[in-house]
């Protein structure tokens, strides 16, 4: 395969993620996972029988009148207006990384025709998965990265769009540093089991995104608190537990950083599998778990106040 044939089907990908983008926002708010969500939010509603009407329970107005969910709205509005989620699409970096160490690595192809495909992209995807883990858990320890990616944790009430709750420069920065590792680890991977860089098998590891985002995903950023068995809960991300990662209780503190598997978490010591009904408030708060005053009540600041703090280093690394 010739360097231009590489870049034509890097060009390729690109031209469908930009459909992809053009047509639905992106995979989340996509027609199908959007009503994939509203079914499976009609079956908790008829389960827990709630005293208001479904759809004053789905879209409570303290939510959707409230401020940080018109700078949820402009973040991801100007996000899509800039072009980030098309020029600094994870997947496509990667892949682009991992056809240019095709390039660069002399690796003897294995005898035999490689491994099954089904088990090369589960490998790819937990690769991709892993990389997502500690980029996560990085942007909270390190101080020049947690003022961007606070502007995510400074939304003081979830909903489904606050999962577009992102600075540019940490998109930017996620794309660029998460991508390259999954591509290289990719490449090297797919070398060793097939001799090959298989396009098409790169592309396989969405099916997993694709499937997870299609159940519970958008309920993660949202006030419905769903729970997964606990067994299932050390295995993979429930709404649950992701809205206790934006709590601003001191015991939720630095947990359950997974994107979609709670393995890394269960490894590492970060995993919080609560124990029933919790009550959590979101937003930024100090050491002690008190609310702070929201630094980011505007487009404006949201956009001027994480740079500033990069840039002279007063990000605290943490839940603020």
């Amino acid at each position: 395969m010739t360097m231009a044939a590489d870049w034509a089907q890097i060009q390729d990908l690109a031209e469908q993620i930009a459909r992809q983008v053009a047509t639905g926002l992106g995979s989340r708010l996509s027609p199908i996972n959007v009503a994939a969500m509203l079914v499976l939010c009609v079956i908790v509603y008829a389960l827990r029988q709630p005293s208001v009407s479904f759809l004053v329970w789905l879209f409570p107005s303290r939510i959707y009148r409230h401020a940080s969910f018109r700078v949820d709205l402009k973040l991801l509005l100007l996000n899509l207006l800039i072009g980030i989620f098309l020029v600094f699409n994870t997947s496509a970096l990667a892949m682009a990384a991992a056809l240019l160490v095709q390039r660069g690595l002399d690796i003897a192809p294995p005898d035999g025709n490689g491994g099954s495909a089904a088990i090369e992209t589960l490998l790819l995807f937990l690769t991709a998965d892993f990389a997502s883990y500690w980029f996560h858990r990085l942007s909270h320890d390190w101080h020049r990265l947690w003022p961007i990616h606070a502007v995510h944790h400074s939304a003081e009430e979830l909903n489904p769009i606050t999962v577009y709750r992102h600075h540019p420069a940490y998109l930017i920065v996620n794309a660029v540093l998460v991508s390259a590792g999954i591509g290289f680890a990719q490449a090297v991977m797919l070398l060793l089991f097939t001799g090959r860089i298989d396009v098409l098998l790169l592309g396989g590891i969405n099916l997993f995104y694709a499937v997870f985002n299609l159940f519970t995903a958008n309920l993660r950023h949202s006030h419905i608190w769903l729970r997964y068995p606990p067994a299932i809960e050390h295995i993979l991300i429930s709404p649950a537990q992701h809205q206790v990662h934006h709590s601003i209780d001191p015991r939720h503190f630095n947990r359950n950083y997974g994107e979609v598997l709670a393995v890394w978490d269960w490894m590492f010591g970060t995993l919080y599998i609560p124990a029933g009904k919790e009550s959590i408030r979101f937003g930024l708060g100090d050491a002690q778990g008190r609310p702070v005053l929201q630094p980011h009540p505007t487009l404006w600041r949201a956009l001027t106040q994480p740079l500033l703090r990069m840039w002279t280093g007063r990000g605290t690394p943490g839940q603020e």
